[in-house]
């Protein structure tokens, strides 16, 4: 009856969701009608403002055209007439369907020779005040049908003689304009006048009327619409409307044209719409047909469903009622539980064993009889819990019984039984009904409590005998740790036989085995005797097995009979006895002498190969570290000067000069970068000097160029200055060098505030060593200083002062250790002299080998005699100037004052012995070196030259220093061969022109270079090298490019391949294999170079291997690659 319900309620559930579905579907097809309209106006919006567009360029373009012709034709006229000739050749050329010319007089001239009046025409008005325009002609002197001329004004001199005009026939023009079609379907446009005259349409009729009235009377809108739409006509702007369903258009677009005067109107064919929406309709209408006919089955599954479930469930209690007579035979008690009622009953005729409990009754009274029976309380309060409704439900979740064993009294009698709980019915997945069945088992569990205490006893011994056997022990004992007593000997043995442990303390079983344990400390080792002491003693033993532990080691150092000393582990395996509850213990001595030692050789094997995992990881740290210390500081001069030079692109001198700081920065970061790729040096931690010539003039004028974006930034003060060197030309590394006083400046930029001041000094001392010479580097800063203690760690690697760290300065503490260490290696000295907020001083002294070379020595004779005045604040600067100018041939003299330089100018002028040249500093307290220029050049006249001296970039001063009648400028540091330099240039004593680079001067014309680069920007470059070179260059993006050009080429069509190794598709490597392997001649002795950024040994060895006939890394340097290419192309 309970199935059949539940059929009927399913039943009535599917009738409603169908009649739901239908209402719903209804409101779809409504709303759905309502958002194809809505987005069809919004499709006939866009539509109309692209036809818009399309004609705003069309028109636009017509009337710039017309604008062109007026201009040439201005241009072109000889006097103010423009004859029929010359209207047929621009009729011929243009596009417009005529061409006429309206004279200044408004008479309208044809090609044809025709004339009419035009004076009243807006165009001819509106042309004669120099305006042009498009305007509409409905009633034309010419043509019969509305004409679209674009005019514009035509001059001679500036003065308007008359009006050009290039004419469309409307309908043919605007024709192909207007057409539009949405969705296959042609829509009706039409471009209109403001006053609604329709000018043309896209189907071609002629409409003399109002347009909109004409479409309200055609029944294509309705009156509602045609307001909205007169609307937009009068005051502009755009609009779309949607129509009345009784309406032949579906929506009407009304878009102003104000750059041209023109409303353009634009219907949507209403049967697009309406196809539209029927078929989206049409697909819900199949949808709903079948969701009813899936209901319709649904319902008819539901009917046959409930049939067979109702002749099962008979089938069913059919069947149980076998079973229950069957259990009956084997149980002589079972209950019914119905936790929906909250209810039990006997069942079967079965009955309970008391008269406290009736047959039927409430759960809780049937909880409280089963658990009365039970013998431990503690047993009856689980049970009574488990059984507790919401625990049962609960545990019968995952499973259909729970089966319990319970001690209980029956009769007076103990006995022992089995409760078992089965799951009959669930209702929403929570058990409701439950059979309960008791089982007497009594007889079977005595006979298996017998066996076990036997089996536990049995398990107790074999386990300890074969803990015993297997742990290869000196001995093994039992006591009984409850009672402290060891009942037998504990005998070990030995090569001699056995030896009493009990004996070697003076004790004899049985006896206390607390005592034994106190007396065996004799022989346990000092350092272990704690230990000892702690776990081998009976309290700590029965508290580590109360907490559960059954098992208790303890390892300690002591002394065997033989008094040598061994490494013992002492196990105390713990069991209770069943029958006596005493904790028994059995104690297995092992020897593990050996092990232990095995195990501190591997922990100080392991800790050995942490220290030098960790070295080597300090090791990678400072190589990496060391690396961006070095590397950034020339690339902050690259980005720099690469500023510098493009925000001054037009200044051909100072965008050379920054080029030039550029290279020789670059250059400094591809030597480093060759350093890094030698990793035999880095793996043995040397690094080789190599001794080259080199110029200590621009080595230091390197650094400044690399070292002033860092000045500038801090905004500090940077002087150099240079002493008495005799000698620029050395032999040293120069890399080296720079890496040492790069480092010295960055820390000096580094730690000295905004404001601050730097002074680098370079001098020579004079020796006695032949070919050697004596230099001294003082670097000064006034920064923060630093503290007694760190300069005496300064030196060492990772050390920083502590107020530096507090501060914020980034830094890794290598950049002095790598310093000293350099200047070391070139057997120099490097100290430092340090306070705390007073600065800090370096000082590195160098002997250098000198070059056999005296170029700086000569002197200039055209200027041998001639006096020199220089002006400095810095008296040291005067007299090491000074001396250089005497050397030179010059009479100097000096003053340290922009004052008395001016005065003493104007007295020597007034004498008669003129100074010859003058050398000023640019930045002097009193006066600058412009100003202090200014008033000399006032006195002395513009042809002594003025040089001035700086240690900053002069290109922000340079225009107001020519201004004031500078000649030259000159940077510090000042060394002879600049000093020359800037006097040969002042004089116009040497050419300025400027030198072609040596690559460009090569000359291979006429020969023929494959290029296979795949990174564009790397192509380019390549190609402006080789093309200025004289080569013909051909390119190809990756290896397969390559292979497929050389195969096309006839045979010694190629001069040379320069090959990449790593690219895309095929590389270099395959490339040349392939091309090697041709069936042609010229392939086996083609030169093929390979050109790439990899750079180790191994990628020079592979390219040889492979095939190819030599290897050039990238980035390229010039004088090798022309080399290498001179080598195979002769």
């Amino acid at each position: 009856m309970k199935n059949r319900k539940k059929t009927v309620q399913e039943v009535i559930w599917v009738v409603v969701l169908l009649a739901a579905m239908i209402v719903l579907f209804r409101w779809y097809t409504t709303q759905n009608s309502v958002r194809m309209e809505e987005r069809n106006k919004n499709y006939a919006a866009d539509s109309a403002r692209q036809t818009m567009t399309r004609i705003n360029e069309k028109m636009n373009n017509a009337l710039e055209l017309i604008n062109t012709y007026a201009y040439f034709v201005s241009e072109g006229i000889k006097e103010p007439v423009i004859n029929e000739q010359l209207l047929q050749e621009i009729e011929h050329n243009a596009l417009f369907d005529a061409v006429l010319f309206t004279d200044a007089a408004g008479t309208n001239h044809t090609s044809d020779g025709r004339v009419s009046d035009a004076s009243d025409r807006d165009y001819y008005k509106n042309g004669m005040r120099g305006e042009s325009g498009i305007a509409v002609i409905l009633d034309s002197y010419f043509f019969n049908e509305t004409m679209v001329s674009f005019y514009a004004p035509l001059r001679y001199r500036g003065e308007v003689i008359g009006v050009l005009r290039g004419s469309y026939l409307a309908e043919e023009y605007l024709k192909d304009m207007l057409s539009t079609t949405y969705f296959g379907e042609a829509a009706e446009v039409y471009l209109c006048m403001p006053n609604g005259r329709a000018i043309a349409s896209s189907n071609g009729n002629i409409y003399e009327e109002d347009l909109i009235d004409t479409l309200v009377k055609n029944h294509v809108i309705d009156e509602n619409t045609a307001k909205e739409a007169k609307g937009i006509f009068e005051r502009g702007g755009e609009g779309a409307f949607i129509c009345s369903s009784d309406s032949r258009t579906d929506n009407i677009c009304i878009m102003s044209l104000p750059e041209n005067n023109f409303v353009l109107v634009q219907t949507f064919p209403k049967n697009v719409t309406q196809r539209m929406i029927r078929d989206e309709n049409l697909v819900g209408i199949r949808l709903e047909i079948m969701l009813i006919g899936l209901f319709v089955i649904y319902i008819i599954t539901l009917v046959i469903r409930a049939g067979r479930e109702r002749k099962l469930l008979e089938d069913e209690n059919r069947e149980m009622g076998y079973i229950i007579n069957g259990v009956t035979t084997l149980f002589t008690r079972f209950v019914m539980v119905d936790f929906g009622a909250g209810t039990y009953q006997y069942l079967a005729g079965t009955s309970p064993a008391g008269d406290d409990i009736t047959v039927k009754g409430t759960y809780q009274e049937l909880v409280c009889h089963v658990c009365s029976e039970l013998i431990d309380e503690t047993e009856r309060m689980e049970l009574k819990e488990y059984l507790e409704q919401e625990v049962l439900i609960q545990s019968l979740t995952d499973s259909n019984d729970v089966r319990f064993e319970c001690h209980v009294i029956q009769n007076g009698h103990s006995e022992w039984e089995h409760i078992n709980i089965i799951c009959l019915e669930r209702k929403e997945g929570k058990a409701e009904k439950l059979l309960l069945i008791r089982q007497n088992i009594t007889e079977v569990k005595e006979k298996e409590l017998h066996i076990q205490a036997k089996m536990a006893v049995a398990n107790r011994k074999e386990r300890q005998y074969q803990l015993a056997i297997t742990s290869n022990a000196i001995c093994t004992f039992e006591f009984n740790l409850t009672q402290d007593r060891i009942e037998r000997d504990i005998l070990r043995e030995t090569d001699e036989g056995q030896v009493s442990l009990l004996g070697r303390v003076d004790l004899n079983a049985p006896c206390r085995i607390s005592e034994w344990f106190q007396r065996w400390e004799k022989f346990v080792m000092h350092d272990s005797l704690e230990d000892y002491r702690t776990i081998v003693n009976t309290e700590y033993l029965v508290g580590r097995y109360e907490q559960g532990e059954a098992e208790v080691s303890a390892e300690y150092w002591c002394t065997d009979c033989r008094g040598q000393e061994i490494c013992v582990r002492q196990s105390f395996l713990m069991t209770r006895d069943d029958e006596t509850q005493d904790i028994l213990v059995m104690v297995v001595m092992k020897e593990i002498t050996e092990s232990v030692r095995k195990q501190k050789e591997q922990t100080q094997a392991l800790q050995d190969a942490l220290m030098q995992a960790q070295h080597a990881n300090r090791a990678k740290t400072t190589f990496l570290s060391n690396m961006s210390h070095d590397i950034r500081t020339p690339m902050n001069a690259i980005i720099g000067f690469a500023t510098i030079a493009a925000s001054h692109i037009d200044n051909k001198d100072q965008v050379k000069d920054c080029l030039q700081k550029v290279l020789s920065s670059s250059n400094h970061l591809l030597s480093l970068i060759n350093d890094i790729l030698d990793m035999s040096r880095i793996e043995s931690g040397k690094v080789q000097i190599k001794e080259q010539e080199c110029n200590i003039s621009e080595l230091m004028h390197n650094l400044v160029n690399i070292i002033q974006p860092q000045v500038k930034a801090k905004q500090l003060e940077l002087f150099i200055d240079t002493f008495e060197i005799v000698n620029e030309d050395v032999i040293a590394d120069s890399l080296k060098l720079n890496q040492v006083f790069i480092n010295l400046l960055s820390n000096a930029v580094k730690y000295t505030p905004a404001g601050g001041t730097i002074t680098f000094r370079i001098m020579q001392k004079t020796t006695f060593r032949h070919g050697y010479g004596d230099y001294i580097f003082i670097i000064k800063d006034n920064g923060i200083g630093m503290s007694r203690e760190f300069v005496e760690h300064i030196f060492e690697p990772f050390e920083r002062e502590s107020t530096v760290t507090q501060s914020g300065i980034q830094g890794t503490g290598l950049g002095m250790a790598i310093t000293r260490n350099i200047v070391e290696m070139m057997n120099g000295t490097i100290t430092v002299d340090s306070e705390i907020g007073k600065g800090s001083t370096f000082t590195v002294e160098l002997g250098l080998k000198l070059q056999d070379i005296e170029k700086n020595a000569e002197q200039i004779k055209e200027l041998n005699g001639l006096r020199a005045l220089v002006v400095d604040d810095d008296f040291h600067v005067c007299d090491s100037v000074s001396k250089m100018l005497k050397k030179i041939g010059l009479r100097s003299e000096w003053t340290t004052s922009g004052r008395e330089a001016a005065y003493r100018a104007q007295m020597a002028y007034e004498e008669g012995d003129a100074y010859h040249t003058y050398i000023i500093d640019w930045q002097m307290p009193e006066i600058s070196g412009v100003e202090t220029a200014r008033k000399i050049r006032s006195v002395v006249g513009s042809d002594a030259p003025i040089i001035i001296l700086t240690a900053y970039d002069w290109s922000d001063i340079e225009e107001e220093a020519r201004e004031a009648g500078v000649t030259a400028f000159c940077a510090k540091p000042l060394f002879m061969s600049d000093l020359k330099s800037a006097l040969l240039a002042a004089n116009n004593l040497s050419e300025s022109e400027d030198r072609a680079a040596s690559w460009t001067l090569e000359d291979f014309g006429g020969k023929r270079v494959l290029l296979v680069e795949d990174i564009e920007l790397n192509r380019e470059i390549a190609e402006v090298i080789l093309e200025e070179a004289g080569f013909v260059v051909e390119s190809a993006p990756d290896g397969t490019d390559a292979v497929s050009m050389v195969e096309k080429s006839e045979e010694y069509y190629y001069d040379i391949v320069l090959m990449d190794v790593q690219m895309p598709i095929m590389n270099g490597y395959e490339a040349t294999r392939t091309i090697r392997n041709m069936p042609r001649k010229d392939v086996k002795d083609l030169p093929i170079i390979a050109m790439t950024a990899n750079a180790l040994e191994e990628d020079k060895e592979a390219a040889l291997k492979n095939g190819m006939n030599a290897h050039i890394s990238k980035p390229l340097n010039m004088d090798i690659f022309i080399s290498v290419l001179r080598q195979f192309i002769k």
